[in-house]
């Protein structure tokens, strides 16, 4: 009626998650990295925000969005805000402009009104935009050339 189980089995330690939320391994946003600050489902934030490394939002915030880094909006994330940094993973909703030096993921039925600026971007079918988008490079160094130009008399 009832199983025994090896001494060695019952004393196994378990080992928790540190204190990070991170991307599940069949994430579609195509990024392993952990997320460093999460706006969680609920969560209603207003302001200017400037972050490093990596921020997740599966609730609300207003304001704008300042990094050298990268954003998740998950799909239950709403974001009314214009937003300027490395690169960005929308699979929720965004009312404002977005410019990304590295590159946009749209996925799922992400919504974004606004102007998109971005060296690469990769839209999934379902996905809605309304608004401008703008593939442009991104900005190159100016070039120092070694001699004049022009023409040497």
């Amino acid at each position: 009626m009832f199983k025994k189980y090896a001494k060695n089995f019952l004393e196994k330690e378990v080992s928790l998650p540190h204190n990070t939320a991170t991307l599940p391994e069949s994430s579609f946003f195509d990024t392993h990295e952990e997320v460093t600050t999460l706006i969680a489902q609920e969560v209603t934030i207003k302001g200017e925000l400037t972050f490093t490394t990596s921020l997740r939002i599966d609730g609300i915030f207003e304001g704008e969005l300042i990094s050298s880094g990268t954003l998740i909006v998950g799909p239950t994330g709403f974001v009314k805000a214009n937003i300027n940094l490395q690169e960005a993973f929308i699979s929720g909703t965004v009312e404002g402009d977005i410019t990304v030096t590295e590159r946009l993921v749209l996925r799922g039925r992400a919504s974004v009104t606004g102007t998109i600026t971005a060296p690469i971007i990769s839209v999934d079918e379902g996905v809605s935009i309304v608004g401008q988008m703008r593939i442009a490079s991104a900005p190159a160094a100016p070039e120092t050339p070694d001699e004049p130009t022009g023409l040497v008399f």
